[in-house]
């Protein structure tokens, strides 16, 4: 009778032992992956507030109406999506504390986001370490798509992709004394390095770099240095408000007429043309090929001009909104390119989802851009030759630039 009571336990424990191996295994993670996964949580992290909400409220927009579309069509692999947001106020310790938060927590299996470069930057080796996959769609700083970030993908041009474009275009339009223009954040500090080893490369030396504070509310003294130094197109590594003051300021001192300015996306913040006034005249800005409106056209090509509808449906008209479609499209694009890999891939594994968009991503249908440059080599995925100039003045519907 003994025997048989210690075999009985005996058993007992051995099944409960193996009932909570089991459930340990069936666990889903970022790390571990799941094939029949009950929920995917996404992480949405950025400046919600602050002097970069604009980007913050373009980035959630995106991943919001994604998502919002993805659910009421089936989900992904049958799984609904949840959305976790954090406001890290651009605030680098912030950011690495909520990135942690998104993933211990939170359980994120993915993350969109940081907007910002710097707080990007705080949180991605962790991010790495925990083998998270990140899809940058605003964040530009060169360094944080490199080797040392595996997990790590972006949607946007990149700053170094943006800044050989601006010098490029530059030296082709063979203007002699180029002055370039930045603030002194790591942003800006990443831009001016950029377009002064791409102007050696063309051996041209810059006619001046002038440098200020971000938010500083007397931008003449920039203003003056351009002016000393006789430029004849200034390079504008700028946010929309600095870069209008600095123009507005160029005007003051009588010198906007005598300029041309070139600006990288930075510059092209929805309220830059009403902040610079009518200096905006002088300002072309990097645009993204596909959208930017023909000079012959009302329209965008169908697929593009489909995606600008469906902002407009959900977010209202330009005058209804601070954000600009061409902010909102990355972090879209995002949420459907997970989806897209980790359906191919028949898992929520990251390292297969990896896989998948550095191997198989010509196959993606994309709405942002034509083809996607993603590759096991690199992991930059705007492609240079998909960008131009567009004029800041000229724009259609008050959103999108007439191509020049």
């Amino acid at each position: 009778m003994r025997k048989k009571l210690v075999s009985s336990i005996l058993l007992s424990v051995l099944l409960l032992v193996t009932a909570c191996s089991n459930e340990k295994e069936g666990s889903s993670s970022p790390k571990e992956g799941n094939s029949s996964p009950s929920e995917i949580v996404i992480g949405n992290i950025g400046a919600m507030s602050g002097t970069s909400a604009v980007l913050g409220k373009a980035q959630s927009q995106g991943v919001e109406l994604a998502v919002k579309e993805i659910n009421e069509n089936g989900g992904i692999m049958g799984a609904q999506v949840r959305i976790a947001t954090r406001d890290d106020e651009a605030d680098p310790t912030k950011s690495k504390t909520f990135v942690e938060e998104l993933v211990d927590k939170e359980k994120a299996n993915f993350l969109i986001g940081p907007t910002n470069s710097t707080p990007a930057a705080a949180s991605m080796a962790y991010l790495q370490e925990s083998k998270v996959i990140s899809m940058l769609p605003v964040a530009t700083g060169t360094n944080l798509i490199s080797k040392d970030n595996p997990y790590a993908f972006r949607i946007t041009p990149s700053n170094a992709t943006q800044a050989k474009a601006l010098v490029k275009i530059a030296v082709e339009k063979k203007y002699k004394n180029i002055a370039l223009v930045a603030d002194t954040s790591a942003l800006g500090v990443d831009g001016i390095a950029v377009m002064e080893e791409t102007l050696k490369e063309y051996g041209v030396e810059p006619t001046i770099i002038a440098t200020y504070k971000s938010d500083d509310p007397d931008m003449t003294p920039i203003a003056q240095k351009i002016k000393e130094a006789n430029a004849d197109v200034a390079l504008f590594w700028t946010l929309g408000a600095d870069g209008a003051k600095i123009v507005r300021s160029l005007e003051r001192i009588d010198y906007i007429d005598k300029l041309n300015i070139l600006g990288y996306t930075g510059v092209a913040m929805p309220n830059f043309k009403e902040l610079a006034g009518p200096g905006a005249n002088k300002v072309s800005v990097i645009s993204m090929n596909n959208w930017a409106v023909a000079s012959d056209k009302t329209e965008l090509e169908p697929k593009y001009w489909e995606i600008y509808q469906n902002i407009i449906n959900e977010y209202g008209e330009y005058e209804k909104r601070d954000t600009n479609p061409t902010s909102v499209v990355p972090s879209y694009e995002a949420v459907y390119l997970l989806k897209w890999a980790i359906e191919k891939a028949g898992t929520t594994d990251t390292d297969e989802v990896k896989k998948v968009l550095e191997n198989s991503v010509e196959e993606f249908e994309s709405v942002f851009v034509k083809q996607y440059a993603f590759s096991e080599e690199s992991h930059e995925g705007y492609p240079l030759a998909e960008l131009d100039m567009a004029s800041i003045s000229e724009m259609f519907n008050g959103d999108l630039y007439i191509k020049k």
